[in-house]
C-alpha cells in the first residue's frame, strides 16, 4: 500500500509478502545451507533440517518519509525478512533472517547561490539485527553534494560503521559468528560539465578497520567523449588495493570430525580499465561496444581459526593459530575480458533485431603473481577466448 499526504509532501508505504518453496530433502536442505538462510550456524537459533521438503517465509516493510517541501527531507523505513523467506525463483535477495531500521534526513537547497546552483547535506543512520536480535550492524553516515555555478559538481561522505559490538554472521560461511570491529570509511568525487565535449570524472574511496589491521583505498578516474551528435564514448579505470585481516580462507574438517573455521590476512591489487563505445548511423541504427579487462592478485599470510570465543571484545582473542592442510593456495592471480558488441537496427515501427557478440577470455592461478600490471594484461590476451553469438528479433503486432 501507498497513501499520500499533506499535499503530497508525506508518504506512508508497506509491503507484506509471504514465500514458500517446496522440493527433494536435498534440494531444501541446500537452500537452508546457502548464504541467503545459513540455518546451519552451529550458534544460530534456527534449526538446520537435512528432512524438510518445503521451507516458509515472510517479508515486512513500513516506511514513512517526506519528500517535498520546503528544505527539509526525511524517510525512515522498518524491514524485516524471516529465515525462511525465499523469492529468488522470481528476483534477488541477498540475504533472508535480518530486520533494520533505516533513517535518513536531508537539507535540500535549489536556489543558486553565488558559489552553487544547488546542495544537498544527507544524514544517514542504520542498525541491522538478525530476527532473534543478532547485531549485525549499527552505522552512521554523512555526505554532501554540491552542483557548482560552472555546472561541475563536488561529493564528499564519511560513515562510522560496526558501532556497538556487532557480529557477522556469514563471515565464517556457515560457522559461529564474528565479532566486527568499528570501522571507518571515506569517499570524495568530482564530475565535470557534462555539457562539454570532454566531461572528467575523479572517485577516491577509503577505507580502515580491524583496530588498523586492514584498510583499502581505490582511485577511479574516467572521462565521456562527445565526438559528435553520433558518436560517443568513454574510458575509465579503477585501481584497488585492499588489505583486509579477517579474510575467510577456508573451512577444514580435521581426522575427528571438528571444522576448523580460517581466515588469512590478504594483500590484494586489483586493476580495471573501461571502455565504451556508441554510435548512432541513424535514429533506427545503433551500434555499441564495451569491454572491461580486469586482473587482480592477492597473497595470504597469517592463517589463523576462530577461537572458542570468535565474538571477544578484543581482536586477537577471536582467533588462534591454525595451519591448512599441504597443497592449499597461498594466493590468487586472476585475469579477465568481458566485452559485448550490440547491433541494434528497429527496422519497423516498434520492431526491433538484436545482434549481439559476447567476447570472454579467464584465467586463474592459486599462487599470487609478482608481475607488474602491464605484464598481467598482456598475458590476459593470449588466453584462449569463448565467443558467444546471440541473434534476437521482436515484431510489433499492431492494429
Amino acid at each position: 500500500f501507498r497513501h499520500r499526504f499533506g499535499g503530497g509532501r508525506y508518504q506512508v508505504s508497506g509491503a507484506l509478502v509471504g514465500s514458500r518453496v517446496a522440493g527433494t530433502p536435498e534440494a531444501i536442505a541446500a537452500t537452508q545451507r546457502s548464504s541467503v538462510h545459513g540455518y546451519q550456524r552451529p550458534d544460530g537459533p534456527k534449526r538446520y533440517d537435512p528432512t524438510r521438503t518445503s521451507l516458509t517465509g515472510v517479508s515486512q516493510e513500513l516506511i514513512f518519509g517526506k519528500y517535498g517541501g520546503g528544505v527539509t527531507r526525511f524517510e525512515t523505513a522498518l524491514e524485516r525478512q524471516s529465515a525462511g523467506f525465499e523469492p529468488n525463483d522470481l528476483g534477488y535477495l541477498q540475504r533472508a533472517d535480518v530486520q533494520s531500521w533505516n533513517t535518513w534526513a536531508a537539507l535540500s537547497f535549489r536556489k543558486p547561490r553565488w558559489i552553487y546552483k544547488w546542495l544537498q547535506w544527507n544524514v544517514n543512520q542504520w542498525n541491522t539485527w538478525t530476527t532473534d536480535g543478532l547485531r549485525l550492524e549499527t552505522a552512521a553516515n554523512t555526505n554532501v553534494h554540491i552542483g557548482l555555478r560552472n555546472n561541475w559538481s563536488v561529493h564528499a561522505g564519511g560513515t562510522l560503521g560496526q558501532l556497538g559490538g556487532t557480529a557477522c554472521d556469514r563471515c565464517s560461511r556457515g560457522g559461529p559468528a564474528l565479532r566486527r570491529s568499528p570501522s571507518l570509511s571515506s569517499w570524495f568525487g568530482v564530475n565535470g560539465d557534462d555539457r562539454r565535449t570532454v566531461v572528467p570524472y575523479l572517485w577516491l574511496n577509503l577505507w580502515r578497520g580491524d583496530e588498523g589491521r586492514s584498510a583499502s583505498v581505490n582511485i577511479s578516474p574516467s572521462a565521456d567523449f562527445r565526438l559528435s551528435t553520433r558518436l560517443q564514448a568513454s574510458l575509465g579505470a579503477s585501481i584497488t588495493h585492499n588489505v583486509d585481516d579477517a579474510q575467510w580462507y577456508g573451512n577444514f574438517t580435521d581426522a575427528v570430525g571438528a571444522t576448523h573455521y580460517t581466515f588469512a590476512h590478504l594483500d590484494q591489487r586489483t586493476v580495471s580499465f573501461s571502455t565504451r563505445l556508441s554510435y548512432a548511423a541513424s535514429p533506427t541504427l545503433t551500434f555499441d561496444i564495451y569491454a572491461e579487462p580486469f586482473t587482480s592478485t592477492g597473497r595470504y599470510s597469517r592463517i589463523r581459526e576462530l577461537s572458542d570465543d570468535p565474538r571477544a571484545p578484543a581482536y586477537g582473542d577471536r582467533f588462534r593459530p591454525y595451519t591448512p592442510p599441504d597443497g592449499n593456495a597461498t594466493g590468487f592471480d586472476f585475469r579477465q575480458l568481458r566485452s559485448n558488441a550490440v547491433l541494434r537496427w528497429e527496422y519497423s515501427p516498434g520492431s526491433t533485431l538484436y545482434v549481439v557478440w559476447t567476447h570472454a577470455r579467464d584465467g586463474a592461478d592459486g599462487v599470487a603473481s609478482d608481475r607488474s600490471w602491464r605484464q598481467e594484461y598482456s598475458d590476459l590476451f593470449s588466453l584462449h577466448p569463448a565467443n558467444t553469438f546471440l541473434v534476437k528479433v521482436a515484431y510489433w503486432f499492431s492494429r
